[in-house]
């Protein structure tokens, strides 16, 4: 058998290679060597390829394209032609191919043929498009999240709107009534018998709570909004603003306050004065019978990973101000720990220990406001303990 002059292209060592299909053809693109990958990878033998066109080995819809005779032009043109495209193997399965069509000359510089190498990539390609699913997938999640946050933003926009006005109208009548039971206990005067008059306490005491409550609700509603007239804020200024308004309570429970030196910061005076006002008041209400109440408060400078461990990533290595408010007073279960910043949340009875069950969700909400973190720590008996990161700008 005469020995093809193609041969001279094809080495043996390349005709038995298994991992890669690569074949030669003429200049007018019929087949005319085929190696071990050739077969392996498509299924085809020598015999059934050689002498034939290589567009055989094209799908039809690449081959209504012109796909073949175009890498051939392009080959022909610029010596070398590499793509990614679907290809077919003899039982007509299609696999995603990696291709490179390379130019042959003779010494003189002539277009001899061409050479393919083919590597079947369709494991890549399947990855590929698992990959892409999964990412469309995610974006279309993640446009799920971001409408439902908006639609939440919307909600809680018309419920803290919807809670100020509201309050705004319940403060009018209980004004109202706090007003007619004076002027009916003027009238009466004298006359009011004892159990009259209790009813009378009773309904004062409640409009006084009711007043309370509203008051704090729209202090929470209004402190969702966040972070107001950003100030430098000298915080020993501020506690100490704080005890005096505090001073009657303070002197009444006979409450030792230690105050450390503590930061200057940048916020909302406002929000600040409420937030040691409800810390301080929280303390000095929950004190231990026949137990000299004390309350220290303290600051010093850590990073998040140093103050707790379940902080979010992003904050471990961030530098805060460690403020801490520690109490002698009768403490709780730390099971209840997250649950008493929730609004309306309340560990004891309100006639034992008054108050609207807000106060401590508008300490919570201030630090959030400026970008830190708020927990508790406590044992029933024991005191209690508020630690508060504030960033360090």
């Amino acid at each position: 058998m005469r020995e093809s002059p193609f041969e001279a292209y094809f080495p043996k060592i390349v005709a038995e290679v298994k991992g890669f299909a690569i074949f030669m053809m003429d200049s007018n693109a019929i087949i005319q060597t085929w190696n071990k990958g050739c077969e392996l990878m498509k299924g085809y033998t020598a015999e059934d390829v050689i002498g034939q066109n290589f567009n055989m080995l094209f799908p039809d819809f690449l081959r209504d394209k012109n796909m073949p005779d175009e890498e051939v032009q392009l080959a022909k043109k610029t010596g070398r032609y590499e793509t990614e495209n679907w290809r077919r193997k003899k039982n007509g399965d299609l696999f995603w191919a990696f291709v490179v069509l390379t130019r042959i000359n003779d010494e003189q510089g002539n277009l001899v043929g061409f050479v393919k190498i083919t590597q079947d990539q369709t494991d890549k390609k399947n990855y590929h498009d698992q990959l892409e699913s999964k990412i469309e997938e995610v974006k279309s999640i993640n446009l799920q999240l971001n409408n439902l946050n908006n639609e939440l933003i919307k909600s809680n926009t018309i419920l803290e709107e919807f809670a100020y006005a509201s309050s705004h109208d319940l403060q009018a009548p209980l004004r109202k009534v706090s007003y007619f039971i004076e002027q009916l206990k003027k009238e009466l005067g004298e006359q009011i018998a004892e159990k009259p008059l209790e009813l009378f306490r009773r309904i004062e005491n409640s409009t006084s709570r009711m007043t309370r409550l509203i008051d704090d609700l729209l202090t929470f509603s209004y402190f969702s909004k966040g972070a107001d007239e950003v100030t430098e804020i000298n915080l020993n200024k501020q506690v100490s603003d704080v005890l005096e308004d505090l001073e009657l309570e303070v002197s009444e429970k006979g409450v030792k306050i230690i105050v450390e030196n503590l930061p200057e910061i940048r916020g909302s005076r406002r929000q600040f004065q409420q937030f040691f006002q409800n810390l301080i008041s929280n303390a000095i209400k929950y004190t231990m019978p026949d137990v000299a109440p004390v309350i220290q408060i303290s600051s010093h400078e850590v990073t998040g990973r140093e103050a707790k461990a379940s902080l979010p990533v992003e904050a471990a290595d961030k530098k805060y101000y460690l403020i801490q408010l520690k109490d002698n007073g009768i403490g709780f279960d730390q099971e209840y720990a997250e649950d008493i910043f929730k609004v309306f949340t309340r560990l004891h009875n309100s006639s034992d220990y008054p108050g609207t069950g807000v106060g401590l969700s508008i300490v919570q909400k201030v630090v959030e406001n400026h970008g830190g973190y708020i927990w508790a720590e406590s044992k029933p008996g024991e005191g209690a303990s508020f630690k508060i990161l504030l960033p360090i700008d």
